[in-house]
């Protein structure tokens, strides 16, 4: 018998569960709930149209319908809306409809959903963000519900979450591209398991765990903040005299007002279905983080989004403001978003597990060595994935992975891969087992076996790889398309080269020794990497714009093809999209900024510094004031003259922003924010950035 305490008591049996846990998946239609609403025959129609494509027949389908209808009036609903991911980032679009039709017999009003507006809708292509694909006289479009995203009931409507084609098919949106590259990802794994030995195998899916990082500011300031409202970040403002020295910051308690609202945006988002297993602090202050547990790629850039709303939506009640740009302050840290990626099949196994197997331990290394091609091969693509305005400033800042996309492995898997490659033995890594003791009453812990490096852009973190480059503000649809069309461009080339007679395991020798010059263990932050890079030849995009000119490259609108991802018209359109953005939030940032400079802060800055000079009194701090106010103005005007520059066409106005605007937006707000540390705080038109950070807390 156990030996208790003498005041132990056994614990009492308890009924029940807290509110915030008893309603996970109470606003998610998910397929346990589904199977208890339809008879199983239209459940089988159902399934066999979310397997196969074909549509329902036309009675099951409204059989589905009224279910469904019936479902969500028991949720408060009187209408519904196909929920869609035009290309301009995680902002989701809907076309709110409600429930009420008409009896044309009668003209008396009735309440209905038929199948025919359950699965799709029609809406005007040519005014979203579309790169050509669309114009107004051709402007056909057609959003269509993606059954494998159940539908969702959110501020009393229920949500159809759908894939936006034009009347062409052509992608206008994020989803189906991802819905694509999926399927290549499983086509091809499924074809390389089977060349392994893996004959039983019929699917492979890409699993995704993100993490979404954001700042939290009061909204009264914000609104006193004209380029947060206009850009998501501060174009002005010196660092907060706290910043995220010592970490004190990370992974600290919350404060009660930010608790309380992180509190029921979870239990909000458990409604959803949205698994929120992790919250914490970040290193910055005011900066926070959540995680899921890993899902279906298509699922986890669905829910990221929903996550993004539930944040933004509950931020006004109160009174508060998420800011998920990837720089919203200069200082400090920005915001990423880690898409912690893997693939497993339908038999349950995870392939970057190197297994206790030596079939599992060569099936892991063969995986291993098609990413590292795929990299490798095309590390512009990834690179472009993760290319937008806002993540420029994060990328080779000191808090974020490099431009420069890199695989690392560890130096124990980097050195078994390497030896493989030269004619030692696929198998044998992963045998051994890492424990750290500590001191009793702590038991030992058991570690990875490789370090983390967390300045690598792609890391294995010992059961996937975790893709580190992606911005807080990106629809991670688009960077998972890129990095599963690379990996399905791989793993196609491995099963191609065993078809043409080459023995599978000289095959992955092949593949390892071809494209061992990606990987790197080292510091990405350092000065190393880049002599690296150059020794090794990898492909180093600086900017944006750099990234987007890849992207029509005739390898990848190859590459593209092949696979069924993009046809040459998508790729140029998306091209053209990314471009067309780029330029643009420059443009917006750069308009704000000079409002400001001319409204705000130059009209303060000379009053402070005619005052200080009629003062009577002499001191070298009132020279600076003058002097740096005499540059702000020439910095202001230079920011003028390349604003109205801009050149036309979606290529030449990305890089000019790039090359011109940008420059001179940082020129002037160099000379700003050593103002605002002098001029008389009380005369200071903006929050400052400081306020901004700590003033909620």
């Amino acid at each position: 018998m156990p030996k208790t305490h003498s005041t132990h008591e056994a614990p009492r049996s308890t009924t029940g569960l807290p509110p915030a846990l008893a309603n996970i998946n109470g606003n998610v239609l998910d397929d346990s709930i589904l199977k208890k609403l339809v008879d199983p025959d239209v459940y089988y129609e159902f399934a066999r149209c979310r397997a196969t494509g074909l549509p329902m027949d036309r009675y099951s389908r409204d059989e589905l319908a009224k279910s469904i209808r019936g479902w969500a009036q028991s949720k408060g609903c009187i209408g519904f809306s196909h929920w869609f991911s035009p290309m301009r980032g995680p902002v989701h679009g809907e076309k709110l409809e409600t429930f009420v039709g008409v009896d044309f017999e009668t003209d008396a009003l009735v309440v209905d959903l038929t199948g025919r507006d359950l699965f799709q809708t029609e809406t005007d292509g040519s005014s979203f963000p579309n790169g050509g694909l669309r114009k107004t006289h051709e402007a056909a479009a057609y959003i269509g519900w993606d059954t494998g995203s159940p539908p969702f009931v959110y501020r009393q409507t229920l949500y159809i979450p759908s894939a936006f084609v034009s009347w062409n098919g052509e992608a206008l949106d994020q989803k189906t591209p991802l819905l694509r590259a999926d399927l290549a990802v499983n086509e091809q794994s499924v074809r390389l398991l089977h060349h392994l030995g893996d004959t039983d195998v019929r699917e492979v899916v890409c699993n995704v765990g993100w993490e979404q990082e954001f700042f939290l500011v009061d909204r009264e300031a914000y609104l006193a903040r004209p380029d947060l409202v206009a850009t998501g970040r501060t174009l002005l403002g010196a660092t907060p005299m706290r910043g995220q020295e010592q970490s004190t910051n990370y992974f600290s308690k919350l404060s009660p007002r930010v608790n309380r609202y992180i509190a029921e945006a979870r239990e909000k988002m458990w409604e959803l279905g949205i698994s929120i297993h992790c919250t914490h602090n970040e290193v910055a202050p005011a900066q926070h983080e959540i995680s899921p547990i890993f899902n279906l790629a298509n699922l986890a850039a669905d829910t990221n989004v929903l996550a993004m709303d539930v944040l933004r939506d509950l931020a006004f009640d109160h009174a508060l403001v998420a800011l998920f740009h990837e720089k919203p302050f200069a200082g400090i840290n920005g915001n990423g978003k880690h898409n912690n990626w893997g693939l497993n099949t339908d038999k349950g196994d995870n392939l970057f597990v190197p297994g206790e197997t030596e079939h599992e331990n060569r099936r892991f290394v063969a995986f291993v060595a098609a990413l590292l091609r795929a990299v490798n091969k095309h590390g512009d693509l990834l690179r472009c994935g993760v290319s937008t305005a806002g993540n420029d400033h994060r990328l080779g800042a000191q808090e974020a992975p490099p431009a420069i996309i890199t695989l690392h492995l560890g130096r124990m898997l980097e050195r078994h891969l390497k030896d493989a490659a030269a004619g030692g033995p696929l198998t044998g890594y992963g045998t051994q087992v890492k424990e750290i003791p500590i001191s009793a009453p702590v038991a030992d812990i058991r570690a990875n076996l490789e370090d983390r490096n967390r300045t690598a852009p792609f890391p294995w973190c010992g059961n996937r790889f975790e893709f580190r480059a992606v911005g807080g503000n990106q629809h991670i649809a688009f960077p998972l398309t890129m990095v599963n069309a690379a990996l399905a461009d791989s793993v196609k080339h491995m099963s191609e080269e065993i078809e043409s007679g080459t023995d599978p395991d000289q095959v992955i020798r092949e593949t390892i020794g071809d494209n061992e010059g990606v990987l790197f263990s080292g510091d990405g932050y350092s000065d190393e990497l880049y002599e690296f890079a150059a020794k090794s030849g990898l492909v180093h995009l600086k900017s944006s714009p750099e990234a987007y000119r890849e992207l029509t490259s005739p390898k990848n609108v190859r590459l593209f093809r092949e696979l069924g991802i993009f046809n040459e018209r998508e790729v140029a359109a998306r091209r053209r999209v990314l471009e067309e953005a780029y330029a643009t939030e420059i443009q917006i940032e750069a308009r704000t900024l000079l409002a400001m400079l001319r409204t705000q802060i130059l009209p303060v800055a000379i009053d402070d510094a005619s005052g200080s000079s009629a003062s009577g009194f002499t001191s070298t701090l009132f020279d600076e004031k003058r002097e740096l106010v005499q540059r702000l103005l020439n910095e202001t005007e230079a920011l003028a003259a390349a604003f109205d520059g801009f050149p036309d066409g979606e290529s030449e106005a990305a890089a000019y922003a790039h090359e011109s605007v940008k420059p001179a937006m940082e020129s002037a707000r160099a000379v700003a924010d050593r103002l605002e540390a002098l001029v008389d705080a009380r005369l200071w038109p903006l929050p400052s950035c400081s306020e901004l950070v700590h003033g909620h807390q």
